[in-house]
């Protein structure tokens, strides 16, 4: 079979990106390997040609759900199957969760131009200076993890009612003189696009009539507030029963931990679960697994993680000791409450190769299971004392002043951190 790599024995499953212009745009090599599928799944725009191909009888439309593929596809294993995709399958693709659910060796997959290219083009942004984005059946909350000042942004579409949706989060979040691009159908005959701010796309009565294919340009205007995604945000980025690490030391807790992408996190005794939110906020597809005791503590810290733009931050409620055997193997784990010698020897047993677990204490009896924990692994221990400038007191009252003679040092209690790496099951130091 003509255009088969040199794997082409184990190879049955065959991804094929198409351009909006469809089949027409498929070159010949790439079209030749339909001719030889015994299933096709395809668009129903692309049914047609199919047809015209004499295809038919091998042709099916892509199930909905889109879950109903998986089982699909292991009924026709080994069976040359051909899956006709929207541009890159790689790229927010159908090819991405493919490829959890079944060997990659057993897979090719072929690329055409993206939609998010398509529209950098009509935009004429460089695509190494954009930030892409997709709200494809997924929460619009992912949209608040990537506002910065000056940042563009081509968002993938959930349907005609995701700018108004976006508009809503822009003017909410002080970006309302954003200017929002609609490309509709882009690549196709019937092309469109719409222009206008955020302000205007949510005070406008009627709404624009937009397309449910489009890609939405946006470009943030300087100057206007935002959460970093370097730790350390200031405590009134979340909400809180007042357990919340303080922004000084969840910097210095997640320099620790050090946010990889993909990274898997274990945030035992989450509170505001700030510090699982910042890893998640520090490396692209992190993850994190919040643990409290206390319900409430959970919902507030899924609240602080939806607003902050990362709402796949997990909440698991129950006490650590509980609950860590039942948890997923993590990369790095937090223990910011609850620590003794038995629960930090189960999280070392479960941590992954190259873990990282950082432990913060503020009390005498969480220091000396700190203490106790160094002398046995080794590691890093270190005690972190900070001290803000405040108002000083006279008599019983403060002075209100900012006038740095007014000012003195108020120390914060201090915390004890103990920093261990899994390398090669031995002490380090």
């Amino acid at each position: 079979m003509k255009g088969v790599h040199k794997n082409s024995k184990k190879v049955w499953l065959d991804v094929i990106g198409v351009s909006p212009s469809g089949i027409a745009g498929i070159d010949g090599v790439v079209r030749q390997r339909l001719t030889h599928a015994k299933h096709i799944i395809a668009s129903k725009r692309l049914l047609p040609a199919l047809s015209d191909l004499g295809l038919a009888g091998r042709c099916r439309p892509w199930p909905s759900p889109f879950a109903d593929v998986y089982p699909l596809l292991s009924g026709w294993r080994g069976e040359y199957t051909v899956l006709l995709a929207t541009g890159d399958p790689l790229w927010y693709g159908v090819a991405t969760s493919l490829t959890r659910h079944f060997p990659r060796e057993e897979m090719r997959v072929t690329p055409s131009i993206s939609a998010f290219q398509l529209a950098a083009s009509r935009m004429l942004w460089a695509m190494e200076e954009v930030v892409c984005v997709s709200l494809h059946a997924r929460p619009l909350a992912y949209l608040s993890g990537v506002l910065m000042p000056g940042v563009r942004l081509l968002i993938l579409a959930n349907d005609g009612k995701t700018p108004r949706e976006v508009a809503g989060l822009l003017v909410a979040a002080g970006y309302g003189g954003a200017c929002m691009t609609a490309l509709a159908h882009i690549g196709m005959a019937e092309e469109a696009s719409h222009t206008a701010t955020a302000k205007e796309w949510v005070a406008s009565k009627p709404t624009p009539s937009i397309a449910d294919f489009h890609v939405l340009a946006v470009a943030c205007p300087l100057g206007v507030g935002f959460y970093p995604t370097t730790p350390g945000l200031g405590e009134g980025a979340y909400k809180s029963d007042g357990t919340l690490t303080k922004a000084e030391v969840r910097a210095i807790t997640l320099a620790g931990l050090a946010p990889a992408p993909g990274q898997l996190l274990w945030d035992l005794g989450c509170g505001a679960g700030s510090v699982g939110i910042e890893w998640m906020r520090g490396a692209k597809g992190a993850k994190a697994i919040g643990v409290d005791r206390r319900d409430g503590r959970l919902k507030l810290a899924g609240e602080n993680a939806t607003r902050l733009g990362v709402p796949d931050w997990q909440g698991v409620l129950g006490e650590n000791s509980a609950v860590v055997d039942g948890l997923p193997p993590p990369d790095a784990v937090f223990i910011g409450g609850g620590i003794d010698g038995q629960l930090v020897g189960r999280v070392m047993a479960r941590l992954k190769a190259g873990g990282r677990l950082v432990a913060n204490v503020v009390t005498l009896a969480g220091e000396v299971a700190l203490v106790d924990c160094y002398g046995k692994y080794g590691g890093r221990l270190t005690r972190i004392a900070i001290s803000h400038a405040s108002p000083m007191a006279v008599g019983v009252k403060k002075v209100q002043a900012t006038h740095a003679k007014h000012q003195i040092w108020r120390a914060g209690v201090p915390l004890t951190q103990w920093v261990w790496h899994k390398q090669n099951g031995g002490r380090n130091e």
